[in-house]
């Protein structure tokens, strides 16, 4: 059976401070740190795991960077998995670097450079003949754009100066926003029928925040966002919705009703 050794490498230039997301470089519960690489490598040469195959290095370090940043750890974690390569006299067939491709969610027309980024790999690599295969994991940068969740407004309410739309739903079919911390960039879809005989609530030219059906105050979908207007019946249609949203979200909080699915292609 071929394995990576997933390894946990210092990053000790404070070039992991300001992400929101660190799985390396720090004390945390993902991968081993070098000295413990070097026993694995030791025992993987011992009597008794001759059906193990070393194939190299993963190192899955932060979530959330920027081509040049991502870059410069991709360079760090090849550059030292080659070093223990020399060093051990094991073919490096393989390098995961991980993902940590950013999505701005205050930003949807914002795009992560993979053009930058594939030429910085590229380089890379030619600086790195011996090196079999560079693996990146590019998971929510390449999914998110992919999915949308649209809800009804059930009530626009004012509470102590501050505007709020409660939907239909919440964080237990979409919980992105309440684990990162963001607000899900949002558009309202009009709708003007109103069938009821009561006035219809209404916010109009100012910030509201959105929330759903959970008994929590968590439960926020975007906070103090602008509209222009938003009436309880109107729909609002959330986008990058497309990873990390329903399969990492609490879906039997308070056994509200599931979401439905639709799925479309191009009409090819």
């Amino acid at each position: 059976m071929d394995v990576l050794l997933r390894a946990n490498l210092p990053v000790g230039d404070g070039a992991l401070d300001g992400v929101a997301l660190a799985m390396g470089g720090r004390p945390t519960p993902f991968g081993m740190d070098p000295d413990r690489i070097e026993d694995c490598l030791a025992l993987l040469a011992s009597p008794g795991f001759e059906r193990l195959r070393l194939r190299g290095i993963h190192a899955h370090l932060a979530s959330g960077l920027p081509a040049t940043e991502l870059l410069r750890l991709a360079e760090r974690i090849v550059g030292w998995s080659a070093g223990l390569a020399a060093r051990h006299g094991f073919p490096l067939h393989e390098v995961n670097v991980g993902g940590g491709m950013a999505v701005d969610y205050a930003d949807p027309e914002a795009r992560f450079d993979w053009t930058a980024f594939g030429r910085g790999l590229a380089d890379l690599l030619d600086r790195h003949p011996a090196l079999g295969t560079l693996r990146i994991e590019p998971g929510r940068a390449l999914t998110a754009y992919c999915g949308w969740y649209a809800t009804e407004v059930l009530d626009v309410k004012h509470s102590h100066g501050e505007a709020f739309a409660v939907v239909r739903g919440g964080t237990h079919h979409l919980r992105t926003p309440a684990t990162r911390g963001h607000s899900q960039p949002f558009t309202v879809l009009p709708v003007d029928h109103w069938p009821h005989p009561w006035p219809r609530p209404t916010a109009t030219g100012t910030r509201i925040t959105v929330s759903g059906q959970l008994c929590t105050p968590k439960d926020v979908l975007a906070a103090r966002a602008p509209v222009a207007e938003l009436r309880a019946g109107d729909r609002l249609l959330f986008a990058m919705a497309g990873a990390y949203g329903w399969n990492i979200s609490h879906h039997e909080f308070l056994m509200h009703p599931r979401p439905s699915f639709h799925y479309l292609d191009d009409g090819a």
